[in-house]
């Protein structure tokens, strides 16, 4: 019994540590064979072109892609609209506490 409970013990800690060795991010491999659609929106394509001629599946999977695409853009549209008015909020404070120093100075 005590031979058990070392063996799962030393487990254990041998477990413990291999999180600690993972890498941290996807491999420079990973990034060249992953697909741009996320693994929901394929199978939402497979059901939208289920039982369609050749055709029409190449025009559903066009419009669903041109909107994610769309959608994509407008999505960094925003963040990059967000993240100029953040510096826009830190420059013109930036500009207070000049204005304030120099009238200080004066």
């Amino acid at each position: 019994m005590k031979k058990l409970l070392v063996i799962l013990v030393v487990l254990a800690i041998a477990f413990s540590a291999v999180p600690s060795f993972a890498q941290k991010g996807a491999s420079a491999r990973a990034q060249e064979v992953a697909s741009d659609e996320a693994i929901f929106h394929r199978v939402g394509d497979w059901f939208a072109t289920r039982g369609k001629t050749p055709e029409e599946k190449q025009a559903i999977l066009a419009e669903r892609k041109a909107k994610r695409a769309a959608a994509r853009a407008e999505k960094e549209a925003r963040k990059a609209q967000k993240q100029a008015e953040k510096a826009m909020k830190k420059q013109q404070s930036k500009m207070k506490d000049l204005k304030k120093t120099m009238k200080k100075g004066m």
